[in-house]
């Protein structure tokens, strides 16, 4: 492995960091708001976060997996993390969150969406994505 490349590597597991401890945060802030929580895709996508950073960094990096066994993992990684954002902006269109509350779960979003490889898995779950989280997909995209 490069120099370059352990550049990469410790820049996206910090970028990584930095993104669970929002979405921890937020979820943390809502329960504590007593407001609905989708605890479940949190709890996933945490585990899932924590459990396999190798595949998020092959993501970030726009590596293509070596194995079904490893696609599968990747796709269902992404869509685990979706579906947590998705309840989150579901929630937001219910007026059950706050504008301050939709910006920290955008920077979310589009981080883990400008990742290359992610792309890919997206396509598939933009059916299943509320208005306003397919809005924030699409802004991420352009």
């Amino acid at each position: 492995m490069g120099l370059l490349d352990v550049i990469v590597v410790i820049i996206t597991l910090f970028l990584f960091v930095v993104v669970a401890y929002r979405f921890y945060q937020n979820t943390k802030q809502m329960r504590s708001s007593g407001k609905p929580v989708a605890r479940d895709s949190a709890e996933d996508f945490m585990h899932d976060f924590v459990d396999q950073p190798e595949l998020w960094v092959k993501m970030a990096k726009g590596e293509k997996p070596v194995s079904a066994e490893e696609d599968a993992s990747m796709s269902l990684m992404v869509g685990t993390a979706f579906d947590g954002f998705n309840a989150q902006c579901t929630l937001y269109e219910k007026g059950e969150l706050e504008d301050h509350d939709l910006e920290i779960l955008r920077e979310s979003i589009l981080r883990i969406a400008s990742m290359p490889g992610v792309a890919k898995y997206l396509e598939a779950l933009k059916p299943q994505m509320s208005t306003c989280l397919r809005s924030i997909v699409d802004g991420a995209a352009q």
